[in-house]
């Protein structure tokens, strides 16, 4: 049965009018992945993630895409209730993951498999259904619901090169609860990083120079991989009778969960044949090769500045300028310097509702909700140029808070209106309030240079959060909607809905859908839905400050400000208000079921986005009329920023693209069952429109080919009558292309193989061992000359993992 899509009771798969997937929640218990994330990507064909390695909070909250689009036009429920979003809003520049870019999202991450009873995912637009971000679809979690019994599990694992060890343990426990159940989920786990690089040539250089024990991470000079992780889940879901006709629901959690990346290696200044990146900014090089030419050009505007020298440099009686050690903190990085970025993430939430009425009355539904992530950044192994020899290592360059509350009032009433079934009348209201605060960071992070010798715009690496960038930024929002849906006859089934929303922020919206699903003969049915859709720009995106590091075509580090669509340097650039993205949707289709045991389904879709929020890019150089617009602005380090970003809407596109699914479960008489499953989706994207002075030739180029047009997805799960379960799957992820710094590079075929054992002890206890991507399958080399300079040896748009073959161990113990 699903819930998802249809608000009539009853419905399978096969009788939807929309296509949607239902995927039982031991599909994802049973897989090696800690991350929910990774578990959705090797089940659905039509849903992808990328892992990006140095990409600030992107590198631990991970977008995931429904059919090529963002992850916030795909609508995410857990129990049939709107999920709140993270705090992030991915701000990643070429080349991570420019298909995400300007998203703010779900963190599906944070939810633990063990929770999980199933996932349904609708691949339609819904926004008349569910509301605002239902463009791609929605992805419906529904937690377990087991009242009586305990289950633990404890698993170990790593990839085969030894690095990313990981261990979770993990416990689901139910209660029986006045005629309903309390079940609640409690998982740990802890993930090591992993490293897929080689070493930097300017790492190498350094090496020669000062030794390879002064350079980060053993002379590469920084690590292409996964995070270390870290954290703790909670996951509570209840029912009860509150009376005789009303019963008396709820879910939340509590989630902490930390996370250290790296980011670019920082060369020093002073080792010939290496160019200081990070570090400092002189126009003055040194005419004979020695560094003390550049050290007194140094000296000479500190002084002019009234500033001590003394706290920039290192003063050396023999030296003609009085100093040496032209990098501000060489006595504490002789080798360079490679920053750490992390996060420390609480996520909480409450759901409560009531709901009565008999089945073939007046049901109601009456709920609220109201959820938080905050996401607080940290800094390590850094500097704030600007403070000299005085700046601190470590930084909290500042918090980042989403909130989101919501009220629902929902009723089905089924009519006998003279059709094959009663029409089925759904109706209802929501009141939706969503915040977004930017909290200060501590004052070292974001002091700037007052010279503007240095290279100096807060801590090196992720600037904080300054007074001005701080705020609380909110918006409100009504809708009421109206869904009918009926067998007219009995194999003719209609339905159609239609949504009104406003808000505070935006002009009102009206959306609506129809359905079809007709039974030509018995094991033929043709299915069509037309609809629209829209997504409101968040205030997370609208009011974004953020001054960052990244690299550009010739690998430099320059910084990077991306500022709110309402700010003096966004202003002075050319922006104006966002509005909401507007979508129409197709699908039509053909269900098959020959046999009780057998389903094939075809669709087809197609995809219209109008007004894409993207993320408009300066490239800011000095004396250029960008500079001279933010100067005249009165922008704050207007003279040192070298890129600077701004949302906008700034582009129309449309998905093309079929999905297949046969799925086949057989007995096998004495010799237990199996189950075929086979899934393909291919999904072209066109950009139709880009509006000038936003989105560039690369943005388009990759929104067109960085993700995979084809993915395959077949697995066979046998179950032996010998207390011997045995899972293999193969994923083919089809070719796929990017475009970086003006160079495009190709990237073939893999087969991804998974190979999963359980053996049933008597008592209740289960082993498990395993192998994901047991064939050790890498994708191509990375091709971008800048990024290999970088030390990258795998594509960074990778659709799969670059760690290679990961092994496991699981134990488990149920007791009823």
């Amino acid at each position: 049965m699903i819930v998802t899509g249809t608000r009539v009771k009853g419905r399978v798969v096969t009788q939807s009018a929309s296509p949607i997937d239902a995927f039982n929640g031991a599909e994802f218990e049973r897989q090696g992945s800690p991350d929910l994330t990774d578990a959705l990507r090797m089940v659905a064909p039509s849903f992808n993630t990328q892992r990006y390695p140095i990409s600030d909070g992107t590198a631990f909250i991970r977008p995931a895409n429904l059919r090529n689009l963002p992850p916030d036009q795909t609508l995410v429920l857990i129990n049939g209730h709107r999920r709140h979003r993270s705090a992030l809003v991915n701000l990643q520049t070429e080349p991570f993951g420019t298909v995400n870019q300007g998203a703010q999202a779900v963190d599906f991450g944070i939810i633990p498999t063990a929770a999980i009873d199933r996932v349904e995912v609708l691949r339609d637009g819904a926004s008349a259904q569910y509301g605002s971000d239902a463009i791609a679809g929605v992805i419906n979690i529904m937690l377990k619901q087991n009242a009586r019994g305990m289950t633990l599990s404890s698993q170990y694992g790593s990839t085969y090169e030894g690095d990313g060890t990981n261990y979770r343990v993990s416990g689901n426990w139910g209660l029986p609860l006045a005629g309903g159940f309390f079940n609640v989920t409690a998982e740990y786990l802890d993930a090591n990083h992993t490293s897929r690089g080689q070493a930097r040539p300017d790492a190498t250089t350094v090496a020669a120079f000062v030794g390879e024990q002064n350079v980060p991470f053993g002379a590469l000079g920084q690590r292409w991989g996964d995070p270390d992780t870290d954290g703790g889940r909670l996951f509570v879901n209840l029912e009860l009778d509150a009376s005789d006709t009303v019963r008396l629901y709820g879910h939340g959690n509590i989630v902490n969960q930390d996370f250290i990346s790296s980011f670019f290696y920082r060369t020093p200044v002073g080792v010939l044949g290496v160019t200081p990146r990070g570090t400092l900014s002189v126009d003055t090089s040194p005419a004979d090769g020695q560094p003390d030419d550049v050290a007194q050009s140094i000296v000479d505007a500190l002084n002019t500045a009234g500033l001590d020298p003394n706290d920039f440099l290192t003063a050396d009686a023999g030296s003609p300028s009085g100093f040496i050690a032209l990098n501000p903190v060489w006595t504490r990085f002789p080798g360079g310097y490679t920053p750490s970025f992390g996060a420390e993430i609480q996520d909480r939430e409450a759901v409560l509702g009531l709901r009565g009425g008999p089945d073939d009355g007046l049901r109601w539904d009456v709920s609220a909700r109201y959820g938080t992530n905050q996401v607080e950044y940290i800094l390590r192994n850094s500097i704030n140029p600007s403070l000299g020899q005085l700046s601190p290592l470590n930084f909290r360059p500042g918090t980042l808070e989403q909130r989101e509350g919501g009220i629902n009032l929902d009723f089905v009433y089924p009519v006998a209106a003279g059709f094959a079934s009663p029409l089925n009348l759904a109706f209802g209201a929501e009141n939706r309030t969503e915040t977004y605060e930017i909290g200060i960071g501590d004052p070292a992070s974001f002091e700037s240079s007052p010279t503007g010798i240095l290279f100096g715009v807060g801590s090196d690496g992720f600037q904080g959060d300054p007074p001005d960038a701080a705020g609380t930024f909110g918006r409100t929002s009504y809708a009421g909607y109206v869904d009918l849906e009926a067998n007219i006859i009995e194999s003719l089934t209609l339905g159609a809905a239609t949504r009104f929303e406003d808000s505070d922020e935006y002009d009102s919206n009206f959306d609506w859908k129809l359905a079809a699903r007709l039974q030509v003969i018995e094991p033929v049915a043709l299915r069509a839905t037309a609809s629209t859709g829209f997504r409101a720009p968040t205030p997370g995106q609208t009011n974004t400050l953020d001054v960052t590091t990244t690299a550009d075509a010739t690998g430099t580090l320059v910084p990077l400000g991306t500022f709110p669509v309402s700010s003096p340097a966004a202003v002075a650039l050319g922006a104006t208000t966002v509005q909401p993205e507007e979508s129409f949707n197709i699908t039509a289709g053909v269900v098959q079921t020959p046999m009780d045991n057998l389903s094939i389904v075809l669709d087809y879709y197609r995809i219209e986005v109008d007004d894409r929020l993207a993320l408009a890019n300066f490239t800011i150089t000095p004396g250029s009329p960008e500079q001279l617009a933010l100067i005249a602005a009165g922008v704050e380090n207007a003279t040192l920023l070298r890129s600077v970003s701004y949302f906008t809407n700034a582009f129309d596109s449309t998905v093309d693209g079929f999905e297949a699914a046969i799925t086949s479960r057989m007995g096998l008489e004495d010799w237990g069952y199996l189950t075929l499953d086979a899934r393909h989706s291919h999904n072209e994207q066109t950009v139709d429109r880009v509006t000038p002075g936003t989105i560039d030739a690369e943005r388009v180029y990759d929104l067109e080919n960085q993700l995979p047009k084809d993915r395959t997805i077949l697995s066979a799960n046998y179950q032996s009558p010998w207390r011997f379960d045995t899972l293999l799957r193969v994923n083919r992820y089809g070719g796929w292309k990017d475009r970086t710094f003006g160079e495009t590079s190709t990237f073939g075929a893999s087969w991804i193989v998974d190979l999963i054992g359980t053996l049933h002890l008597p008592g209740g206890y289960r082993i498990a061992a395993g192998a994901e991507n047991l064939f050790d399958e890498r994708p191509d080399d990375e091709q971008n000359s800048v990024l290999s300079f970088l030390g990258a040896t795998s594509p960074l748009s990778s659709p799969y993992s670059v760690n290679g073959g990961m092994w496991f161990i699981r134990v488990a113990a149920e007791f009823q």
